[in-house]
């Protein structure tokens, strides 16, 4: 096989799946900060796993958003998540190298409304997101 003919992959964080396991619907609350001096372009993505036992794909996309942070400047995004839901969070860095996708850091906390106090459970710092291999075309 060719270089040009391998599969490209792009290493996307995730905080695996997470569940709204209340009976309303909440906001998923992202914070993503760029603590590097220059602007990064990433994707912000919020993927609705629906509420059936066994799930083979995203059932539709929350947020998919593509954007370029500036340096040293935080931002927003949120979402909202069915009751009885389960979602995903995903961050992918899409320019420069390791280094300043280290410099890219996203928490995200549950909330029952925007401005209110988080669901226990709902919280996933940089720290707790798995890097995961996607193939990209």
């Amino acid at each position: 096989m060719e270089n040009s003919d391998r599969p490209r992959f792009r290493a996307t964080r995730s905080t695996g799946i997470l569940q709204n396991n209340l009976g309303v619907a909440i906001t998923a609350h992202l914070d993503l900060v760029n603590l590097n001096p220059d602007p990064v372009e990433v994707r912000v993505q919020v993927l609705n796993w629906g509420n059936a036992v066994t799930q083979t794909n995203p059932v539709s996309t929350l947020v998919d958003v593509t954007q370029t942070i500036a340096g040293n400047t935080r931002t927003v995004f949120n979402a909202t998540i069915p009751a009885s839901f389960h979602y995903e969070v995903r961050l992918t860095v899409l320019n420069g190298g390791d280094r300043e996708a280290e410099n890219v850091l996203l928490t995200t906390y549950g909330r029952t409304a925007i401005g209110s106090g988080q669901v226990v459970g709902l919280s996933v710092l940089n720290s707790q997101f798995s890097t995961i291999r996607i193939e990209t075309c």
